[in-house]
């Protein structure tokens, strides 16, 4: 990779400093068009920087992918931050500064928003209030302390609707300070986890993924096993090697019964500050099932003392996070698996206490920097009312959302991928961020407009610049060697918050034992009186993302619901309060209500009622408005997580979900079919059933011998095969928006998922293994896999015997490939792949998209148009790169050098690719492997895509075996498996 600053040289865009213009014609030696050039940057979000590598061709970004120097990214990134790209090229987003007055909208300058801003701040502040979300930036921490010293009677405020307060004020309560929790899984061999989401909804989540990922390697020493206990089905619990369904609202009883199993059953000496706490706690009250998880779960934390770690989500009270603290210090776990570091968080008053003012005539002029309040404040707070009351509002935003339509003036804000900034990886490693593009509408950042508030009008490469300067991080290196290194690289290396040593508190601690105290005596919900848990959408997170098409039509990995927001529940559930899947309900609380259908899946708790947040814009842009209903209504300052008796009212209609389960279904036969060889599909066992008998997946292969009717090719170079590890796989669907980016897939939208018509090259199954011999209406709870599924590139390809045009053929090196300009569209390929992953394009879909809309698309891959069968190619563009580039330098290709986009950026790192004529590779290797399978491999196509299978690791002391053929499917709700 490489830093812009070298990469631009010569160029005036992106507010760099002033060089002069050198003509191309004389352009420097790295500069050859059409060859893409690779920058580091980063994107804050949920207070956490995340490192990015961002591809550009000709100044142009196109694709984003993790930064391997980053400490949380590893080189891989989310399905969400992918999108950003696309978000940039959003023509949706804000082009003009806008005033409103009397009413009307009026197109302004930021010369003009200059001119009046002075007079609305005043001589010193007074009556000025700033509020912006909760930000580790050290240059935005700089700018604040120079805006109140320059406005010393001004206030700030924070407000995000998804931060991890609750997490630091619970090690307050613990440690008198907020420190914040650094989970360390690469030796981790138990992982309890109480409601934390780890593997997708954490700062984090990329790195942990990555190290829960290394340790599930079939070794007995070194597997590790997981422990999960959450309201509601996630892809953390969906890796769990023990799962048990609680109650959002029971979860702090079932810690606490944690602890006290610790001291009583097992005499482990707990901090003398925290005995107080401990005496709050009980095993009374646990049904069986949590009975029996909680012993389970204390005998293995004893028995792996100093290598477990108990982590807590960040829907749990503080004294649930104090709590956890405790045990992991008790069991020996600090600095080991939990580390706990400073990260200096800076004093602010809360949305809370700018509602009071501005209700109190105390603010004139309240300056709002990005976030989307009026949308996403908690709904008792009234702040749009209280908003109104402001003489001035000035909001800077991506959109002209629902904030900016009520504010005096709109500001468009600089997108991530345009701006100069920094940040903090949730361990502390400082992180730069740099533009790629100049500001496509003249968008500034935050600091930026903070720099001209306090007269200095800085850009916010100035700013970042000098923050650095100040930051004494050069080392050894000159200032300047020292910001071209970070830049080059993304992050300062080595310059990590050390480890925090605090001594428990007392006094904390004892406040802690007060709230376990009402924490432990909640009921369990019932259906008369259930629990809505709100959850943090796993693509659009809290609905800033929520005009991006990309994330939009992703289908949840659960769920597989597309472009829309549900009421989850359990089968059970749904039984006992008498409701269908695709009902259409009202759920009200406080007087407050909304619409939502259900959805029914095996795993939530009993009345334990789901719904994600992020819906219901009505100002995101023609993409996300009026998609799927808004939580926020009935969310309250009380309890933001989650809501205790709410009504739920059917309204006698249904309602069609746009999810891609049912797809490819063909009838009731077929449906039977597929059941009777999900066994084959997927292969599990326990790991002590494999360690007994590592062939054991092998002999779930009952065919005859493999005959072909003709002679098979034989390959003298190259063979490229891939290797997806089921072991591995979190069903994240990173790789999934990574292919989408990386091979201009389309967005088709709501109508044509409806019409199974979506054009993802790759799709996400899961598989549900409920109890044997359980009605539709009687299932609770689950296990699961995922399986990603795209081209299996087969050898003996059906959709080649069938093709009139030859379209689709076999290349040199093996590639089932594509030749669209020969495709006359008779879909007889699709009709005749036996896995149902070809795309058909039946329209244009790509043919009204503005101007720079069409700037994202990959100039190495072909723009399909309508008439056309596309699917998987494994990257052949990457291929034939790095072939060009190996064949220049005269040279064999090495393993591994080649990477398609979905092994790219897999957090778990369970895709592998590779040569098979290569006896050395890594992807020969994994073929000779025990658990590596083909699918569908008795029809004889020979598919280059193998699987490894599942492995489980029940506890010792459990009667959870995983092993034989598996019965995933059986008897689920939905069917068997999303395709």
């Amino acid at each position: 990779m490489m830093g812009a600053s070298m990469a631009f040289a010569g160029l005036t865009g992106c507010r760099w400093p002033a060089e002069e213009i050198v003509p191309f014609a004389h352009r420097s030696a790295d500069r050859v068009p059409g060859v893409p050039q690779y920058f580091a940057t980063a994107i804050e979000l949920a207070g956490s920087a995340l490192g990015m590598v961002v591809t550009s061709f000709d100044g142009r970004p196109i694709k984003a992918e993790g930064n391997p120097e980053h400490p949380d990214s590893l080189g891989a990134l989310t399905a969400t931050t992918q999108a950003l790209v696309l978000e940039m090229y959003d023509p949706d987003r804000s082009r003009h500064s806008v005033q409103r007055l009397g009413g009307q909208d009026f197109l302004r300058t930021w010369a003009d928003f200059d001119t009046e801003f002075g007079s609305m701040l005043g001589a010193d502040g007074a009556g000025v209030a700033v509020l912006a979300a909760p930000s580790s930036s050290p240059s935005r921490k700089k700018m604040r302390q120079a805006f109140e010293t320059r406005f010393p009677k001004s206030s700030w405020f924070e407000w995000a609707p998804v931060t991890d307060q609750n997490e630091g004020a619970g090690m307050s309560m613990a440690f008198e300070t907020p420190l914040r929790v650094v989970p360390k899984l690469d030796h981790t061999q138990v992982i309890v986890a109480f409601d934390a989401d780890f593997l997708n909804d954490h700062p984090a989540s990329l790195r942990l993924t990555r190290e829960f990922a290394a340790g599930r390697k079939p070794s007995a020493e070194t597997m590790n096993r997981l422990w999960v206990a959450e309201p509601g089905m996630t892809g953390t619990g969906a890796m769990a090697d023990h799962r048990v369904a609680v109650a959002l609202g029971r979860v702090a009883a079932l810690l606490g019964a944690v602890a006290v199993s610790l001291v009583n059953d097992h005499h482990v000496e707990m901090p003398g500050a925290a005995n107080g706490l401990i005496a709050q706690c009980s095993t009374d009250g646990l049904v069986e099932a949590e009975a029996a998880w909680v012993q389970q779960v204390a005998a293995d934390l004893i028995a792996h003392r100093g290598d477990g770690a108990v982590m807590v989500g960040r829907r749990q009270p503080p004294a649930v996070h104090a709590l956890a603290a405790v045990l992991n210090n008790a069991l020996g776990n600090m600095n080991r698996s939990v580390t706990y570091v400073d990260a200096g968080a800076q004093a602010a008053e809360g949305i809370e206490e700018l509602v009071e003012a501005l209700n109190g005539g105390q603010v004139e002029t309240l300056l709002i920097l990005g976030g989307n309040p009026v949308y996403d404040a908690p709904a008792d707070l009234g702040f749009q009312e209280a908003l109104s009351k402001a003489k001035h509002a000035i909001h800077l935003s991506l959109y002209r959302d629902e904030t900016s339509q009520l504010c005096e003036w709109h500001l468009p804000e600089a997108h991530a991928l345009e701006s100069w900034g920094d940040g903090l990886a949730w361990d502390g490693t400082w992180t730069l961020a740099q533009p790629l593009i100049a500001p496509l509408f003249d968008g500034h950042t935050g600091i930026e407009v903070l720099s001209l508030a306090i007269g200095e009008k800085a850009a916010g490469y100035d700013i970042v610049r000098s923050t650095f300067s100040g930051a004494g991080l050069a080392g050894s290196k000159s200032l300047n060697d020292a910001w071209r290194s970070a830049l080059h690289e993304g992050v300062v290396h080595g310059s990590a918050l050390s480890s925090a040593q605090r001594p428990f508190s007392s006094e904390g601690l004892a406040t802690a034992a007060a709230a376990m105290t009402a924490l432990v005596a909640r009921p369990a919900p019932t259906a008369g009186r259930p629990e809505l848990v709100f959850a943090v959408d796993p693509k659009i997170f809290d609905g800033r993302f929520a005009n991006n098409g990309w994330l939009q039509e992703l289908p949840e990995a659960l769920t597989t619901i597309t472009w829309d927001n549900a009421l989850l529940m359990s089968p059970l559930t749904a039984r006992d309060m008498k409701l269908n899947d695709g009902d259409l309900v009202t759920v009200e609380a406080s007087g407050r209500s909304i619409d939502l259908p259900v959805y029914v899946l095996p795993g939530p708790a009993s009345f334990s009622l789901t719904v994600w947040l992020g819906y219901g814009r009505e100002g995101a842009g023609q993409v996300g408005n009026g998609v799927g209903a808004s939580a926020y209504r009935l969310r309250t300052v009380e309890d933001l997580w989650s809501v205790g008796g709410p009504t739920v009212t059917p309204t006698g209609r249904s309602y069609l979900l746009a999810t891609t389960q049912d797809h490819w279904a063909i009838d009731l036969i077929g449906f039977e079919s597929r059941q009777l060889r999900v066994g084959q599909l997927i292969r599990e066992a326990s790991l002590d059933r494999y360690l007994e008998d590592p062939e054991t997946f092998r002999h779930m292969d009952h065919h005859p011998p493999l005959v072909s009717l003709w002679k098979e090719k034989v390959y003298e170079g190259e063979q490229w095969g891939m290797a997806i590890d089921l072991n591995a796989c979190t069903g994240c669907n990173a790789c999934i928006v990574a292919c989408q980016a990386e091979n201009n897939v389309p967005v088709v939208g709501r109508d044509q998922v409806l019409n199974q018509r979506e054009m993802h090259w790759i799709r996400l199954d899961r598989y549900f293994k409920t109890p044997e011999g359980a009605g539709l209406d009687e299932i609770d709870d689950a296990q699961v896999v995922f399986q990603p599924m795209t081209c299996v590139q087969c050898e003996m390809a059906p959709c080649e015997q069938v093709c009139p045009v030859a379209a689709t053929q076999h290349t040199e090196d093996g590639l089932n490939a594509m030749v669209y300009n020969r495709c006359v569209g008779t879909r007889y390929c699709a009709n005749n792949c036996p896995l149902k992953v070809r795309r058909f394009n039946f329209f244009n879909y790509h043919k009204d998209l503005e101007e720079v809309s069409k700037m994202q698309f990959n100039p190495e891959v072909t723009v399909r148009s309508r008439g056309v069968m596309e699917k998987c190619s494994f990257c052949i563009q990457r291929i034939q790169q790095v072939r060009i580039t190996s064949g220049n330098e005269n040279r064999p290709i090495t393993d591994s050098e080649i990477t398609p986009a979905c092994a790219q950026t897999c957090p778990a790192q369970a895709i592998h690719f590779g040569n098979l004529n290569d006896p050395e590779s890594v992807i020969s290797a994994s073929r000779e492997n025990p658990r590596s399978y083909a699918t569908l491999a008795e029809l004889n196509i020979k598919p280059r895509v193998h699987y490894m299978a599942r492995l489980r690791n029940p506890a010792g002391n459990s009667e959870q075996d995983a092993g034989g053929p598996p019965e995933h499917g059986h008897d689920a709700p939905h069917g068997k498996e999303s395709a």
